[in-house]
């Protein structure tokens, strides 16, 4: 993915990208509210390298693979087969790879030493936070391989290299074979927004400063059965 539009990509909001995306038919790319960022104001955005693992796995790979995995402006999201157990991550792990070049990090399940890892400059959004390490029970079974996160509307399948965006609102995946429209298509709707905001503040109706906007109606729609956009 190009410099350019990643830069482009920063400058949008989770929010923006999700209304694309849904009226275009890609309802299941909005991950679960359940997902929290550690800091407030933090902002997550980049290509995916994902990694798995479960509990009680037989067959492992070193934690260690993780950290050679990550390559500079990374997302790492980490499908943890819902694990409950405890720390998935923790402070040393954060520093090794926000060294490498992560700037993000997604964790379906729990993170530990938050203190610390607030002072990062990388983003940390988590389900829970432990004081407990789980990888005596939790092992890493797979990266760079695809990975399934919950979701708003079902799991979500984040492909390595599909674009991740996150913010106080939430996290949406931008599927790698539509990044370009999405992102192109979000600037439009991020102006159009923005100019029904300016109409209401002039006292327009919010109905007649929608209606008038053609909100979305630029968005070109993929499934036949995708939803309406709604104001």
């Amino acid at each position: 993915m190009s410099a350019t539009l990643m830069t482009r990509l920063a400058a949008l909001d989770a929010a923006a990208v999700a209304d694309v995306m849904t009226t275009m038919g890609l309802e299941h790319q909005v991950l679960s509210p359940a997902f929290k960022p550690l800091a407030a104001g933090v902002k997550l955005c980049g290509p995916a390298l994902c990694a798995q693992g479960a509990v009680g796995a037989a067959a492992h790979i070193a934690t260690y693979d993780l950290d050679d995995a990550v390559f500079e402006g990374a997302v790492v999201l980490i499908d943890t087969g819902r694990c409950e157990l405890g720390a998935i991550m923790g402070e040393n792990m954060f520093l090794s790879m926000s060294a490498r070049g992560a700037r993000g990090f997604v964790v379906d399940g729990g993170v530990r030493d938050a203190a610390a890892l607030n002072t990062l400059k990388a983003a940390v959004f988590c389900r829970y936070t432990s004081p407990i390490n789980a990888h005596r029970r939790w092992r890493y079974t797979a990266i760079g391989a695809p990975i399934t996160l919950p979701g708003v509307a079902g799991d979500v399948l984040v492909n390595p290299q599909d674009l991740v965006l996150g913010d106080e609102d939430g996290i949406s995946i931008i599927p790698a074979a539509h990044a370009a429209e999405i992102i192109a298509w979000a600037e439009i709707h991020v102006q159009t927004e923005a100019g029904i905001a300016e109409a209401i503040k002039a006292g327009t109706p919010r109905r007649q400063a929608t209606e008038a906007s053609g909100r979305l109606k630029h968005v070109r729609v993929l499934h036949k059965d995708a939803p309406a956009p709604r104001d």
